[in-house]
Order: structure tokens, then sequence, then C-alpha cells
């Protein structure tokens, strides 16, 4: 027996996009193009997975199944979303008063308001089902002209970022009451996956007589994600910001740790498999070790296992810089003899949803970030990022190509030790 060395998978791709890029909903196929065709050299010759974000998730939540698709839903389309601007707002006045004062006035440079920006509303395009449905095979049509094979997955967020959310903060408030800080405002609307339902009359994919009261909110979540991405075609969903794991972003804004909330977070993450069963599970983390979700937040083997990738978060404006390497290193160390979730490291450009762009306001920790690429390429399966800014605009080119010479560079120089007698596999 002898251990030779063979050289490693291209890294996956992982490239998030929002509905802002089209410039007319109606006919997307041009911007699908150009999306492909400024992506070009980061798509080809690797495992290519697109998750498109067309608002928060409410869409998914709130689909009626394939009759409804004639109804229309908000979608991610403002900058700094913090209520329906469509009446007398006291609160995005009050948001864009406070960015004034502090960040044009004052001067301010800071995690928020500045990173977060003032709120507007970058289109009036209507969005629905339909239209939603001639974007994912628009996607599917440019891809294969290309020849390149692509996972399609929707974005599902736990709380009321990005647009309106009727399922969770107007039909079922009862299990959405966390709360979260969102571009320098708190916000309510985190679903906890391990509460129950209220009794509910309207028809929904999974439930078209209506949701039964007790139902556990994980149990809906995942009942009715399976049934979108059938109805869709798509390949699975992403499940963002720490999703099963309410308090955001830190273990101090963990809620108390009861056995009957962990087993409610294991039943959700189970059920998630169960209900998708071969649709692909993707999973954003916390900015947190293994060890760390596992104490603080109640995640365990079993819910990692559920999972078929998991984005480590090293978003500037919130990751503890010093955590990145040990979070990369716990996660890579789930795998084990028998496998794993593939990890995929998130690294950072701009953002959909806000206006700070980290290549220009946070040069430290962008230039780290591609240090940890570099340094720990073992650790890492795939690279994760938005595709797109919050005006709609792709990521420059410029870092775009820094950030993927240095993912080739760890491609042609990382070798995996591989054991056999014989010619190498």
């Amino acid at each position: 027996m002898t251990q030779t060395s063979v050289a490693r998978e291209p890294l996956e791709a992982c490239l998030w996009l929002t509905p802002k890029v089209f410039d007319d909903l109606t006919s997307p196929r041009s911007g699908v193009t150009a999306f492909f065709d400024h992506h070009r050299d980061w798509l080809s010759g690797r495992e290519v997975t697109l998750v498109f974000c067309a608002g928060n998730g409410d869409h998914i939540l709130n689909y009626a199944g394939l009759n409804s698709w004639e109804e229309t839903f908000d979608w991610a389309r403002y900058n700094c979303y913090a209520s329906d601007p469509g009446g007398p707002d006291a609160i995005a006045r009050s948001h864009n008063l406070d960015w004034l004062t502090r960040v044009r006035e004052g001067g301010e440079r800071s995690f928020n308001p500045y990173s977060a920006g003032p709120m507007m509303i970058l289109s009036e395009q209507k969005l629905d089902y339909t239209l939603l449905a001639g974007i994912y095979a628009a996607i599917r049509a440019e891809a294969a002209s290309r020849g390149i094979s692509v996972r399609l997955l929707e974005y599902l967020e736990p709380g009321p970022e990005f647009c309106r959310s009727e399922w969770k903060t107007g039909r079922h408030p009862e299990v959405s009451a966390a709360a979260a800080d969102a571009g320098g405002h708190m916000i309510s609307g985190v679903i906890d996956v391990t509460l129950p339902l209220h009794e509910d009359p309207a028809a929904y994919a999974a439930y078209p007589e209506g949701i039964t009261s007790g139902l556990p909110a994980g149990d809906f979540v995942a009942a009715q994600s399976a049934a979108f991405v059938a109805d869709f075609g798509l390949d699975g969903v992403m499940l963002g910001n720490q999703f099963g794991l309410v308090g955001f972003w830190h273990p101090d804004n963990a809620p108390e740790l009861t056995p009957e909330r962990a087993a409610g977070i294991d039943r959700f993450f189970a059920r998630m498999r169960a209900e998708l069963g071969t649709k692909q599970l993707y999973w954003m983390d916390t900015y947190w070790s293994v060890e760390v979700e596992k104490a603080a937040w109640g995640m365990s083997d079993a819910a990692y296992a559920a999972l078929d990738a998991i984005m480590v978060s090293t978003f500037a404006v919130l990751v503890e810089r010093t955590e990145i390497i040990p979070n990369l290193h716990s996660k890579s160390a789930l795998g084990g003899p028998s496998g794993g979730p593939r990890i995929l490291m998130g690294v950072d450009f701009v953002d959909p949803w806000y206006w700070y762009r980290t290549h220009l306001d946070d040069r430290r920790t962008y230039l780290y970030q591609r240090e940890v690429i570099s340094k720990e390429g073992n650790c890492i399966d795939g690279i994760s990022f938005f595709a797109n800014d919050t005006f709609g605009h792709f990521v420059p080119h410029g870092p775009l190509s820094e950030t993927l010479a240095a993912v080739r560079a760890v491609e042609a120089s990382s070798t995996i030790q591989n054991a056999h007698s014989g010619t190498a596999k």
C-alpha cells in the first residue's frame, strides 16, 4: 500500500442572483445572457450552483400551488428595506434621516447605518409566479446553450429582510416573533421552527386544505419548500441566515437551549431532508464554529448530516475575523471517513440588498478572505458570493478576477492524499 497525491477537483462556484439585474422581468433572457457572459471565467470547468433570490422566501411560504401562478408577490426591489414604503412610513423616513445625519452630514463610516445605506425602491415592476418560472427557464436555457450544468436553487430567508413578509409578519407572527438588526433598525418576524402554528384556512401548495392548529412551523417550511421546488423544477433550496437557529449572528443572542428546542431543531432539519429527498439542501451558517453552534444554538450532528452544503459565512459587516479559520476547520471536519456536507466559503464583494461594497469599504476583511482561500484551500469545496449589487449591477471584473486567481492557485497547488495500490485513480 502506498500514498500518492492526486489533483483535487475544481472548487464549486455558488453565485447568488436577484431580479434587480433584469430591466424587464417579462423578458429576462438578455439579463441572463449578460450574467453568463460576465461570469464566464468563473463558470467554466467547475460545478456551478446558482441561488436565485426573488425575495426573502415569503413567496415560497405563501405559494398556493399550480393554479396560483398569476398571483403577484413583493420581491427584493429595495435598498435597506425597512417596511412598506407605499404609505406614510415613519420607519423608512426615520432611517433615512438617521443615515443622512450620521453618514452624509456627520461623515460616519461604521457598521450601521453606513453599511446599510438609505432606504429606496429600485424598481416598480410587478413579479408573479409565471414571470418567476420564466426567469428560471431562461437560466436553464442559457446554461444549456453553453454546455453548463447548473444547480438552480431558490433562497429562503428566516426573517423579514429585503421585502414585505406577509406570511411571517401577517399570517403567522406566532412563530415569527424573534427579532434581528437589519440595516440599523430592529425587526421582528424571524421564524422559530420549533413553535406550533395557529390554524390557517388559506390554501398552500403543501396544505391545500389549510394548516391545522399545532403543526410545527418547521414541518410547514419543509413541506412547502419541497412543493415549491417540485412545481418549479428546481434543484433545491438555500436556507439563509442560520435558518432554524434563532438569535442571529452571535451566541449571546441565542435563546435558552432546552431539550425541547434541541429536539425541534433536529426535527426541522430531518423534515427538510425527508421532504426534499434527493434535492439539494444548502445552509448558511451562524458565522461561528460547529462547537459554538452546538453549545449555543442546539445544532447537532444529525442536523449537519441532513445538509448537502454549508456556506461558511464571512460577510465583513458581521464576521469576527478571528473566527473564520476555526469555523472553516470545524465545518471541514464534519465529513469524516463517510463524507459530509460540502463546505463553501462565502466571500464578499457587494450586497444585493444594501449599498456597501466590501472591496472598497472594508479592504482589510476583503483581502483577508482571499488570504484564507490561499492558506486553507484544503478545507474548502467551493466559493460562494453575491453576483449583483443593490443597483442590479454585477461585481466589477477587477475584484472578480483577483479572487478567481486565488482560487485557481489553490486548485493548481492542492492535492489530496490517496491511499491505493497500483495506478492512481
